[in-house]
């Protein structure tokens, strides 16, 4: 494999991204309200209205004591904070990678056939896995990388808006550097294999990206199952989590290396 012109691949696809007002506003938009917004008005609400964390009392109650540090105990308010913070806030984070890589694979291959540029990229020397690993690199990579960037000013606002209301400066916690170095990149890894592999056979990417948005709907689920007291992302459960999806990974990997085929994707551009 020649990885000069996968990167050369790679870096064209970034940029062509980046010159995308479809793919640029989402990752405006959706930290803005996941990473920034939220957390905000969540401490705030906890920190300036005294009913709030009474409001939050079912779900409060439904959490697991045991999941809770005992300085995390000593009022309503730093329970619901820490709760928040640590536990539903990670299920939301787990979205911001998934979408934006969505996003990005999705402009890959449909993206090029609406630019009319892919059928000269398919007639290139590249072989077929240099061809994919390109793909998928040019998606994974900015997506992980804007992902730490929304986790440095999501650690910031903690440190702000979160540290005085528990007294102590509690954040980042095990199981978020666990999400962050484990199930975030499995996760995202195998979004982008199956988007890519969607995207090769769609026609557009309106159609890619719709197709494959229906991803983010399992983790929607795992949001609703936290905030029911149903799951609790644990430092334990995101390692067997990430374990699953790196298995997932090269399974899906291997597949999509295997059978693509750049004379049927030229077939589907006619």
């Amino acid at each position: 494999m020649d990885w000069g012109r996968v990167r050369a691949v790679m870096g064209k696809d970034v940029r062509e991204a980046l010159s995308n007002p479809q793919i640029v506003m989402p990752l405006i938009v959706v930290p803005l309200v996941i990473v920034v917004g939220y957390p905000i008005i969540y401490l705030l609400a906890l920190r300036l209205t005294p009913g709030a964390a009474s409001g939050l009392g079912g779900f409060i109650g439904d959490f697991p004591r045991s999941a809770l540090p005992s300085f995390a105990l000593a009022n309503t308010a730093r329970r619901a904070a820490y709760v928040g913070v640590v536990y539903l806030f990670a299920g939301f984070f787990l979205l911001v990678p998934v979408m934006v890589s969505t996003v990005i694979a999705a402009n890959s291959l449909a993206g090029e056939k609406e630019r009319r540029t892919l059928e000269g990229l398919l007639y290139t020397p590249l072989s077929d896995a240099e061809l994919v690993v390109a793909k998928i690199g040019s998606s994974f990579l900015p997506a992980l990388g804007f992902t730490w960037i929304c986790f440095a000013i999501y650690t910031a606002i903690i440190a702000v808006f979160g540290a005085p209301l528990m007294g102590r400066v509690f954040f980042p916690t095990l199981n978020w550097w666990a999400l962050m170095l484990l199930l975030l990149p499995a996760t995202s890894l195998l979004v982008i294999s199956i988007v890519v592999m969607v995207s090769a056979k769609a026609r557009g990417f309106q159609e890619a990206n719709a197709i494959g948005g229906a991803i983010v709907l399992p983790l929607i689920g795992v949001v609703a199952a936290q905030a029911s007291g149903l799951m609790v992302l644990s430092t334990t459960v995101i390692v067997v989590a990430a374990a699953v999806f790196a298995l997932a990974d090269v399974v899906m990997l291997r597949v999509i290396v295997r059978s693509f085929r750049r004379a049927r994707v030229v077939s589907y551009l006619s």
